[in-house]
């Protein structure tokens, strides 16, 4: 959990019991609109506590909901928590750029997609980043403890599985040049 999440579950919170989830999720198919947004409300992760793909699939599903009001309760439940990266939610948030009118839920729905690009951002540059320098045992000749690198085009059958080999620089520079440091 992080600070945020745990800043969300605050004293006097009232936790949802699971015969309470099974109330709240029936709540969330109701044709009252009211009842749709306490089942947002209480379905919320300050309020369950657990991740609970039932309640995160209602959840998506209210954020889709015809009542604004049900859409604002569910939208906002990913302020408390949540998995932002999850592929059920990316497709909700991509219908909701393209189609909420509502200038709330369009708020939360932009936010929560700057994330996910920012994400997607630093693991762009991550991936471009250089591997770090490790030790091991170099898998080519042998020598112990010296700074090795994975090399991908070469395989190593382990445990009835194969891993990628462990290079170390003098073994790299007699393979070829592309397989330098």
């Amino acid at each position: 959990m992080n600070t945020y999440q745990k800043a969300a579950h605050r004293p006097g919170e009232k936790r949802v019991s699971r015969e309470d989830i099974e109330k709240l999720l029936e709540l969330s198919c109701s044709d009252d609109p009211e009842e749709r947004v306490t089942a947002a409300t209480y379905l919320c992760p300050c309020h369950v506590r657990h991740r609970n793909e039932a309640v995160w699939a209602a959840l998506y599903r209210m954020m889709e909901d015809s009542d604004v009001r049900v859409r604002r309760r569910a939208w906002h439940t990913l302020e408390d928590g949540g998995k932002p990266g999850d592929p059920a939610f990316v497709s909700v948030l991509e219908r909701a750029l393209a189609k909420e009118k509502d200038r709330v839920v369009l708020g939360y729905a932009c936010m929560f997609s700057g994330m996910i690009k920012e994400r997607e951002k630093v693991e762009m540059k991550r991936a471009t980043l250089p591997e770090k320098n490790r030790r091991g045992v170099c898998d080519f000749c042998g020598a112990q403890n010296v700074f090795v690198r994975h090399d991908l085009d070469t395989t190593i059958p382990s445990d009835g599985a194969f891993r990628v080999a462990c290079i170390c620089e003098p073994c790299a520079k007699k393979l070829s040049p592309e397989h330098l440091f």
